[in-house]
C-alpha cells in the first residue's frame, strides 16, 4: 500500500515538477500571511491548566491583591545623614509625583513608599496621643475594681481596699512609663509635628534607644536603606507584566532624589528579561542554525548542490510558523526553542531523499528511474520515520502544562510541513536538473570520508552481537536505575546568565533588605463572617507567629493582624482592626484585606535563594500547618507558587511521557512491519542511548533543567528514524541476494553518509539552543544534543550485530519484501 502511495507521488513529481515546485512555493507564500497572527501567549494560562486548584487560586488572590512586587531600593551614603535625608521637601515631592505617575497607568495594584509609611506612623503616633491616655485611665480602672474586689473577697477592711487598689493603680502607670513613657517624652521634646522637622522625622523612625522601630523593619532595613514597594495589577500576561516593570524602570529616575541612590529590582524584572532575551534569542539561534547546517552540509554530505537542502528547509519553516499562525498555535517561552529544531529536522529529511535520488539517479543513469526507485525505497521508510517522530511529539501532549502542550504540536506540524517540502522540492528540482543532464556524473568528494568511518565501525560490531547487548543491557539497566537520582535544577535564578544586570540588582537588594521574593496566602471566610472577626484575626496572629518561629527562612509577615498590631501597639481586636483598616492609606489597606471584608492576605517575606523545590516543600508545611478556624480556607498563591507548580508539572511526567512514547511507536513499527523483532529492533538502540545518557550526566554531575524533563520523547521519536533507515537499508539489500553481512556492508557504505549527515543536522538544531545564553535553554539544547548523538552512535554499534544475528543466526525475520521499503535493490 506505502509503495503504491510513493510511486504514485514519483510519477506525479515526473510529471509536473515545475508545477509541484510551484505550488510548494505559493503553499509557502500564503501561509507566511499566518506569521503576523502568530502571538505570543506569555500568561498564566501558558504555564498552568486554567481548569486546576492553583491556577483559580492564584488567580483570585491577583484579582483581589494584584500580582508580584516591584521593589525600589533607596540608599543614603554611609557618612551621610541617614535615611531621613530621604525625606527631605524635594524627595517627599518626588515621591508623590512618582506615585502619582505610577497610579495613573492603571498597571498597578498599589504603590507602597517610605513616604506612605512614614504618614501612616506619624497619623499613628498622633492618634496615640490621644488614645493612650484614654486607654491608661481604663486600665487604671479596671485595675483598682479587679484589685479592690480581690481584696474583699479576702475580708480585708476598707482601709486595705484602698491600699490595694492605689498599689493596683502605681502597677499600672509604672507598666505604662516603661512602655510608652520614654516615646511620650520624646514626642513632646520632638517639637513641630511636621516632617520637615528632622527632630520629629528621627522620632517616627527610630524608638528611645536610637534603634529603627520594629514596625518600620520591612520598609526601613537600616538607618541607610528604604523600600518602595509598587505591586503589579493582578493576572497580567508576561507581556503586560514587562511592560509595567519596564515602565517602573525608566519612572525612577535617580536624579529625582537628591543624595540618593535608587535601583530597581524584583522578580518582574526578571521574568521581562527572560522573556525578552528569549525572543531575541530566537534570530541568533536561527542564525547559528543555519550556519551549523552549513558546515555539516559542506564538510560531511556527499553530493552535488549539497546546500540544497537548507532554502528548501528554510522555506518549509516558513510554511509551518504560517499555519501555526493560521491554526491559533501560539509562541511561547518553549515554542520559541522550535524553530532550530525544526531547521536540523527539515534537514535531516531532506538529507534522506537528495541522497537516495543521486544514488538511484547515478546507478540507473536515469532521472526517471532513479526518482522511481528512491521512492518505492526511501519513502515507505521515511514515511515511517517521519510517524514515529509525530507520535514522540504528539506525546508532549500528555503534559499538563499547557506550552509543553502547544510545543508538542508546533514540531508534529512543522515536522510533517518541513517533510512535505524536502520530498516535493528536493525531489523535483533534482529530478529536473538530472532529467536536463547538468554536472557530472560523479559524486563529489568530501573533507571527511564518513561512509569509511561508518562501515569500519558496523564492521567491527558485526558477529559480536553477545557481548554488545550484554554491554548494552547493564547501560540501559544503569542508566534506568541512576536516571531517577539525576536532579532537576529548579532555581529560577539559575534559569538566567549569570552575567545579568537585573540578577545582580536582584541580589543586592535581597542582601539589603533580607529577602526579595515573598510567598502569598490567600485566606477566605465563610458566608456571614468578616475578616475582621475576632476569632479570625486570633488564628491569623497565632498562625504568622508560628510559622515565623518554624521557618527562619521567614523574615516579615504582612496581613491584617500584624498590621493592626503594629498599629495599636496590642495584639489585634475586633475593634483595633476596623480603626486600623479606616485609617490606613488605600494601598497599605489593598494589600491585607478586599474590599468586601470577606477575602484577606497573609504575605510571608522570604529570605535566601532557595529552589522552587524547597520553596514548595516550606509552602506545603505552612499550609498544612494552617488549622484555620472552621469554614476558613487558606489557599497558596503568587509566581513562586506557580513557578513550582509548573516545573512539577513539567518535571513529574518525565518517565511516563517517555513510555507511552515507546509503546506508541513500539505498536506502529509493529502495524507496519508485521513482525516482532523488525518492530523491536529500532527502539533497542534508542533505550541504549538513553541509558548510556543517563550515567554520563550522573557521573559529570549535570542537572536536569525543567525543558530537558520533557525531551525523552523527542529522543525516543528521532532516535528510531535513524533505526528505521538503516534497518530498511539492510533489508533491502538482503532481498537483493546479499548475504547478510555484505548486506549489512552495503547497507553501512550506502546509507552511512546520509544518517550521518542527518545525525549531525538534528544535532547541530538542539546544540545551537546554547546560543541562546539561557541556561534553561542552554541545557535543554546541550543534553538532547548529547541523546541524538549516542542515538546514532548505538545504531551504528548496536542495530548492525542485532539485525545480522536475528536474521542469519537465528532466522526470526524475513528478508523479502513483506514490509515496507523491502523490495529487491536491483542495478
Amino acid at each position: 500500500m506505502i509503495e503504491r502511495v510513493t510511486a504514485a507521488f514519483a510519477m506525479a513529481i515526473r510529471r509536473w515538477p515545475l508545477p509541484f515546485v510551484g505550488a510548494a512555493l505559493a503553499a509557502s507564500v500564503a501561509l507566511a500571511f499566518g506569521i503576523p497572527r502568530l502571538k505570543f501567549q506569555t500568561g498564566q494560562d501558558t504555564l498552568l491548566n486554567p481548569s486546576s486548584r492553583i491556577a483559580q487560586d492564584n488567580a483570585r488572590f491577583q484579582s483581589r491583591f494584584g500580582g508580584d512586587p516591584m521593589l525600589i531600593l533607596f540608599e543614603t551614603p554611609p557618612d551621610g545623614p541617614g535615611i531621613a535625608q530621604l525625606f527631605t521637601k524635594p524627595n517627599r515631592d518626588a515621591m508623590a509625583d512618582l506615585t502619582a505617575k505610577l497610579e495613573a497607568t492603571g498597571d498597578y495594584q498599589s504603590v507602597i513608599t517610605p513616604l506612605t509609611v512614614l504618614e501612616f506612623a506619624q497619623q499613628t503616633a498622633e492618634q496615640r496621643q490621644v488614645t493612650q491616655p484614654q486607654k491608661l485611665n481604663d486600665d487604671i480602672a479596671a485595675a483598682e475594681q479587679q484589685a479592690r474586689a480581690a481584696s474583699a473577697a479576702r475580708g480585708e477592711a476598707r482601709e486595705q481596699q484602698d491600699a490595694a487598689a492605689a498599689a493596683a493603680r502605681e502597677r499600672v502607670i509604672d507598666a505604662f512609663n516603661a512602655q510608652f513613657g520614654a516615646d511620650a517624652a520624646r514626642f513632646l521634646a520632638a517639637g513641630d509635628h511636621s516632617l520637615d522637622n528632622p527632630q520629629y522625622v528621627d522620632f517616627l523612625l527610630h524608638d528611645a534607644s536610637g534603634k529603627l522601630r520594629p514596625e518600620m523593619a520591612g520598609v526601613f532595613p537600616d538607618d541607610h536603606h528604604a523600600l518602595m514597594v509598587v505591586r503589579l495589577a493582578g493576572n497580567l500576561s508576561i507581556d503586560d507584566s514587562s511592560r509595567a516593570a519596564g515602565h517602573v524602570q525608566k519612572t525612577v529616575k535617580p536624579e529625582l532624589f537628591d543624595g540618593v541612590r535608587v535601583r530597581v529590582s524584583g522578580p518582574p524584572l526578571l521574568i521581562k528579561e527572560i522573556n525578552d532575551k528569549m525572543r531575541g534569542a530566537l534570530v541568533v539561534m536561527a542564525v547559528f542554525a543555519v550556519a551549523i547546517m552549513v558546515a555539516v552540509l559542506s564538510s560531511i554530505f556527499r553530493a552535488r548542490w549539497r546546500l540544497l537542502s537548507l532554502p528548501v528547509v528554510l522555506i518549509g519553516c516558513v510554511s509551518a510558523f504560517g499555519l501555526m499562525g493560521f491554526v491559533g498555535i501560539p509562541l511561547t517561552m518553549v515554542t520559541i526553542s522550535g524553530l532550530p529544531i525544526l531547521i536540523g529536522l527539515g534537514v535531516d529529511f531532506a538529507i534522506q531523499v537528495h541522497s537516495r535520488i543521486e544514488e538511484e539517479t547515478f546507478a540507473t543513469q536515469s532521472a526517471e528511474r532513479g526518482l522511481d526507485r528512491a521512492a518505492r525505497r526511501l519513502g515507505p521508510a521515511l514515511g515511517i520515520a517521519l510517524v514515529a517522530a509525530c507520535i514522540g511529539f504528539m506525546v508532549l501532549r500528555l503534559s499538563s502544562v499547557p506550552m509543553v502542550r502547544d510545543f508538542g504540536s508546533m514540531l508534529a506540524v512543522g515536522a510533517v510541513i518541513v517533510f512535505l517540502n524536502g520530498v516535493i522540492i528536493v525531489g523535483a528540482v533534482l529530478f529536473l536538473r538530472e532529467r536536463r543532464r547538468l554536472g557530472p556524473r560523479e559524486l563529489p568528494r568530501t573533507r571527511f570520508e564518513v561512509e569509511r568511518l561508518v562501515n569500519g565501525l558496523t564492521a567491527r560490531t558485526v558477529g559480536r552481537f553477545a557481548p554488545i547487548a550484554l554491554f548494552a543491557v547493564i547501560v540501559a539497566l544503569g542508566g534506568l536505575y541512576v536516571g531517577r537520582k539525576i536532579s532537576t535544577q529548579t532555581d529560577p535564578e539559575k534559569f538566567v546568565p549569570s552575567d545579568s544586570s537585573v540578577l545582580r540588582d536582584l541580589h543586592y537588594v535581597r542582601d539589603v533588605s533580607g529577602s526579595t521574593s515573598e510567598l502569598d496566602l490567600l485566606v477566605e471566610v465563610p458566608a456571614g463572617k468578616h475578616v475582621t472577626d475576632q476569632d479570625v484575626l486570633d488564628w491569623m496572629d497565632a498562625f504568622e507567629q508560628r510559622e515565623k518561629r518554624a521557618h527562619s527562612e521567614i523574615t516579615q509577615t504582612n496581613s491584617l493582624a500584624s498590621l493592626t498590631a503594629l498599629t495599636t501597639g496590642e495584639a489585634p481586636t475586633t475593634v483595633g482592626a476596623e480603626a486600623t483598616l479606616k485609617s490606613a492609606p488605600p494601598a497599605l489597606r489593598a494589600s491585607v484585606v478586599d474590599e468586601a471584608g470577606t477575602s484577606a492576605a497573609i504575605t510571608f517575606a522570604i529570605s535566601g535563594n532557595d529552589t522552587l523545590t524547597a520553596r514548595k516543600a516550606m509552602t506545603d508545611a505552612i499550609v498544612a500547618d494552617a488549622d484555620a478556624p472552621a469554614g476558613v480556607s487558606v489557599a497558596p498563591a503568587g509566581i513562586a507558587v506557580v513557578g513550582t507548580a509548573t516545573v512539577e508539572a513539567i518535571s513529574h511526567n518525565r518517565d511516563f511521557m517517555g513510555f507511552v512514547a515507546v509503546v506508541a511507536i513500539l505498536a506502529m513499527l509493529v502495524l507496519a512491519y508485521r513482525n516482532p523483532v523488525k518492530a523491536v529492533a529500532p527502539i533497542l538502540p534508542v533505550i541504549l542511548a538513553l541509558g548510556a545518557s543517563a550515567m554520563l550526566l550522573y557521573l559529570s554531575g549535570v542537572s536536569y533543567s525543567p525543558l530537558t524533563s520533557i525531551s525523552g520523547p523527542l529522543i525516543i521519536a528521532m532516535g528510531t528514524e535513524f533505526n528505521v533507515l538503516l534497518m530498511s537499508r539492510y533489508f533491502e539489500e538482503r532481498a537483493a541476494g546479499r548475504p547478510a553481512r555484505e548486506a549489512m556492508t552495503e547497507a553501512s557504505l550506502r546509507i552511512g553518509r546520509a544518517i550521518a549527515a542527518s545525525g549531525l543536522t538534528v544535532m547541530g538544531g538542539f546544540a545551537v539552543l546554547a546560543f541562546s545564553r539561557f541556561p534553561l535553554l542552554d541545557n535543554f539544547g546541550k543534553v538532547t544534543a548529547l541523546n541524538i548523538g549516542l542515538c546514532l552512535l548505538s545504531t551504528l554499534v548496536l542495530l548492525p550485530p542485532l539485525l545480522v544475528w536475528a536474521d542469519e543466526d537465528r532466522g526470526f525475520v524475513s528478508v523479502g519484501a513483506d514490509a515496507p521499503g523491502h523490495e529487491a535493490a536491483g542495478p
